[in-house]
């Protein structure tokens, strides 16, 4: 027996060894993910050596080093990067270190690699010994472990391996029947995306299909479900990935963008016989990790089921028809023809939209009435059909404010979508006003629009002699608060607006506010249309 197992049987801590030993034992044996079961054999680990940092690293199937679990005995400044870091040093040199390395964060170091038929794992990681430096005994006792958990590591990492296959099959089958199931290829597209979306667990995506004739990127197929909107910056970012990786001819992955609401983007570009075709874009993950190279793998691997399918000749001649064609939607039927019963009212979900002059008080302090009324009703006259157009009804005027009502969706999109469709039309009628009225001396008119969807009631509301149809409701009263949010030309949207407009606008995520009566609400600043090119 040599000196180093002598001095473990002769310690005073042989028997925790003993009983670490046999926990790992039953450990092994047990049928279960070992994620769930190492933290507490790091604990025991940590408490026998007196450590303030125990961790396992592995290597994933993209060949990174990462920390499978750790253990910290109370706060730590130590990393996951820092203790990837130490695995990857490990699994260079496929040597143990053990070192007192003096840092403000780690001040020594016990680390030893996991190692399977001669493949390196990934590693023990030891940290910060409570008193002195690790010693021979330090190193026998974590060795004892490895030799015991090894078969438990690689077998846990084939099976990852394994899942990863049945995933890429899975998606595989089902892009294919997407595919047998749907003639029209916008649909496809879309469907596409959100079923890539659902394996990986990804909130926003786009199939974007290259147009050669006008060297321009669109968006096929998308899928925006994330709290977080896309402003007009991040659509630029997006285009400017995607011809990056044109023309790099190469995958791109980028994390923590600044001044951002992308987290980590992933751009997969496809080409066939040299064609370019499109790409592939993914956008954050739902639990706020990044994308990494077995995502990659995943999307080059499907891409090959979407660029055969868009680089058949059929198909791909009516993409070009598609993008050729220019389609306008006139409105089939106005708002004002879908009343709800008008003797009892009718409860039913809408969008509301409220508009009023900014700093009207002070612009017609030295004004005549005749000229304040008349430039009032010039507003009005501006605002009024540009509502109607977009299958709105004005609901009333009230000074120098409009409330409007969109009740019901159109050929032309939801009544939330109808609805910022009227804010942004009138915002840009009124910029061509301004400009004629300035010429002309007259003041010009900046506006702030808030828009919310909500429950409402709907009915003719009044007296007996006079009642108008009208929507009462606390949701109501939310859209007339958030509007005095809106600061001169802007459109300010609620959380529960922007959701259902499904990436239709770019927005960008302002807040929180304290609506008065309702608490903090983030909101959304309007800056567009959805670019119908990246």
């Amino acid at each position: 027996m040599t000196d180093q197992w002598k001095q473990i049987v002769n310690s005073a801590e042989a028997t925790k060894v003993l009983k670490l030993v046999t926990y790992i034992h039953d450990l092994c044996d047990h049928e279960g993910d070992v994620t769930e079961f190492l933290p507490t054999m790091l604990h025991r680990l940590a408490m026998l050596l007196d450590v303030q940092t125990a961790a396992v690293t592995v290597k994933d199937p993209d060949g990174v080093q990462r920390v499978l679990a750790r253990y910290d005995r109370g706060k730590t400044s130590i990393e996951d990067k820092l203790l990837q870091e130490i695995g990857v040093q490990v699994a260079t040199t496929q040597n143990k270190i053990i070192e007192s390395t003096h840092s403000k964060k780690i001040k020594n170091l016990l680390a030893v690699p996991i190692s399977k038929s001669n493949t390196i794992l990934g590693s023990f990681v030891l940290a910060n010994k409570s008193s002195g430096d690790f010693s021979e005994y330090d190193d026998v006792v974590v060795t004892l472990v490895e030799v015991n958990m090894d078969h438990v590591i690689y077998n846990w990492l084939r099976r990852q391996e394994h899942l990863l296959v049945s995933i890429e099959n899975e998606l595989i089958k089902a892009l294919d029947d997407i595919l047998d199931e749907t003639a029209e290829q916008s649909e496809a597209l879309n469907k596409m995306i959100k079923t890539i979306l659902d394996s990986l667990n990804a909130e926003i995506g786009f199939i974007t299909l290259y147009d050669s004739e006008k060297d321009r990127h669109l968006p096929g197929g998308k899928m925006l479900r994330s709290p977080y909107p896309m402003s007009t910056d991040d659509y630029k970012l997006v285009g400017s990935l995607v011809r990056q990786a044109k023309e790099e001819r190469k995958a791109i992955i980028q994390q923590d963008l600044p001044n951002s609401e992308i987290n980590s983007i992933l751009t997969v570009p496809m080409f066939v016989n040299g064609l370019f075709l499109g790409s592939t874009v993914l956008i954050n993950k739902r639990d706020h990790s990044h994308f990494k190279a077995q995502d990659l793998r995943l999307v080059e691997s499907v891409n090959r089921i979407i660029d055969n399918y868009l680089f058949q000749e059929e198909k791909f001649k009516r993409l070009r028809q598609l993008i050729g064609s220019e389609a306008s939607k006139d409105v089939e039927e106005a708002l004002m023809g879908h009343r709800a019963d008008q003797s009892t009212g009718q409860r039913m979900e809408i969008t509301m939209l409220f508009a009023d002059i900014r700093g009207y008080s002070r612009l017609t302090k030295e004004m005549d009435p005749t000229t304040a009324v008349r430039m009032l009703n010039d507003f009005f006259s501006l605002v009024t059909p540009i509502i109607i157009q977009h299958g709105g009804m004005v609901d009333k005027y009230v000074g120098d404010e409009v409330v409007a009502l969109f009740t019901q969706s159109t050929p032309s999109g939801s009544h939330e979508k109808n609805a910022v469709e009227a804010a942004l039309g009138i915002q840009d009628e009124l910029e061509k006003m301004n400009i004629d009225w300035e010429v002309t001396g007259r003041p010009t008119l900046s506006v702030g629009i808030g828009i919310h969807t909500g429950d409402v009631v709907l009915g003719q509301i009044g007296s007996y002699d006079r009642k108008d149809y009208t929507a009462i409701g606390s949701h109501m009263n939310f859209a007339a608060r958030l509007m005095s949010v809106a600061g001169p030309h802007q459109i300010i949207i609620s959380d529960k607006t922007y959701i259902r407009l499904e990436g239709k606008v770019t927005a960008r995520r302002i807040g929180p506010f304290e609506i008065k009566g309702f608490g903090k609400h983030q909101a959304y600043l309007v800056e567009g249309h959805s670019p119908d090119q990246f």
